[in-house]
Order: C-alpha cells, then sequence, then structure tokens
C-alpha cells in the first residue's frame, strides 16, 4: 500500500468516526425516542427513524446510544428517574403534612406527571401485554421500584386504619390504569366528549376525581 493510499485510509476512517464532541442534545434525543416507541412500539420503531426525526446521522445515535435496544432502556430510564426525583422533591415538601394529606398529594402529583409525560406508561403498556426480555427489564427497573413505592405508602395507610386493605397486584393496576387511561384515550376524549385530557383544568379535575374515588374517607 502506498503512502497516499495508507494516509487515505486513515483519513476516511477519522470521517466516520462521530466525534463525541459534536454538541448533540442527548435529552431532546431521548425525549424523541421515547416519544417514537411510545408511538409504535419497539417493532415499529428503528434507529433510521429516530435519527431523521432528530435530524441527526443514524452512526451518531449508535454512537452515542449504542443499539436499539440501548436507546430503548435509557429513554425509558431517563423519563422514569424524572419522574422519582420530582416524587422526592415534592415527597421532601410534604414533611409537615400528615399522611393522608401526602398521600393524597402524591397522588396527584403522579397524575401531574403523566399528564405532562404519558409516553413512559404507553411504552410499559406496549411490552406489557407479551413476554419479552424488554418487559422483564421493565418489571425489575420501573414496575417494581413503583409497586414498592405505592405498596409502603399503602401499608401505612392501613396501619393507621385510613383506608381498606386491597392486595396490591390489583390496587396497583387499577390505580395506574385509572390515572393513565385518560391521556392513553386523548382521541376518545376529543372526539365524543369535547374535551382535551391536558388541559390543566382538564388534569386538576381528573386528578380531583382520582383522589375522591382512592382516598373517599380521608
Amino acid at each position: 500500500m502506498s503512502k497516499k493510499e495508507d494516509t487515505d485510509k486513515i483519513n476516511k476512517r477519522k470521517r466516520g468516526r462521530p466525534n463525541e464532541k459534536s454538541g448533540i442534545d442527548q435529552g431532546a434525543i431521548l425525549n424523541k425516542a421515547l416519544k417514537e416507541f411510545s408511538k409504535h412500539g419497539y417493532g415499529g420503531t428503528s434507529i433510521n427513524k429516530i435519527s431523521t426525526q432528530c435530524a441527526v446521522n443514524d452512526s451518531l445515535l449508535h454512537y452515542h446510544f449504542g443499539n436499539k435496544e440501548d436507546l430503548w432502556k435509557k429513554a425509558v430510564s431517563t423519563a422514569f428517574d424524572a419522574y422519582l426525583k420530582e416524587s422526592v422533591t415534592t415527597f421532601k415538601l410534604l414533611k409537615h403534612l400528615s399522611l393522608k394529606d401526602t398521600a393524597k398529594t402524591l397522588a396527584r402529583q403522579f397524575i401531574y406527571y403523566n399528564s405532562k409525560f404519558p409516553e413512559l406508561y404507553l411504552v410499559i403498556v406496549h411490552e406489557m401485554t407479551q413476554e419479552s426480555p424488554r418487559s422483564d427489564w421493565l418489571i425489575e427497573h420501573v414496575l417494581k421500584p413503583l409497586t414498592l413505592k405505592t405498596s409502603q405508602l399503602h401499608r401505612m395507610l392501613v396501619k393507621k386504619g385510613l383506608i381498606e386493605d386491597f392486595p396490591i397486584p390489583n390496587l396497583t393496576t387499577i390505580f395506574f390504569s385509572a390515572a393513565n387511561s385518560i391521556f392513553l384515550f386523548n382521541y376518545q376524549m376529543k372526539k365524543q366528549f369535547g374535551i382535551d385530557p391536558f388541559d390543566e383544568k382538564e388534569v386538576e379535575k381528573h386528578a380531583d376525581i382520582i383522589v375522591k374515588i382512592f382516598y373517599p374517607n380521608i
């Protein structure tokens, strides 16, 4: 190989390798990726589709996030971590409140969060309809931690005699569905009932109803 050919080969390799300091907005890309996965499911989404939406090269996404499953996990983890941080902050601000008021406020916070970021629950719905490595991953990294927080609060309320001791599997499934369904069925809400479930007043109304249903006596 000539010196010129060797130089050309090195230059070509350098041009093909994405620059880590290229200044991409990783947060925006993960947000867009989560939206795509929530709309089309894992099977209906591709790296190419996400890169086109984000106006970046496929190679750049692979370089920063790995393969499609790695990107999916990172997008889901980022969204869930944002919720956890928000709930921890909310809980710290509620130290002066009674247990019953804390429970009702945390329920509202969960609904408010999902009204702003419904994609996370949509991804969960997509994956929980079938067995897959992703559904197993979701159970371990999202659903178990979320259920643990819910069950701890539930046991405290039961111990105080404030609510009935319903089984956790039934309680969490019903609560998560009730909190989110209005946002998942947003087209029906607009078409059939003429309301925008993401409107601030509608979110507030929905939160009021959920709290009254699940905490009728406190």
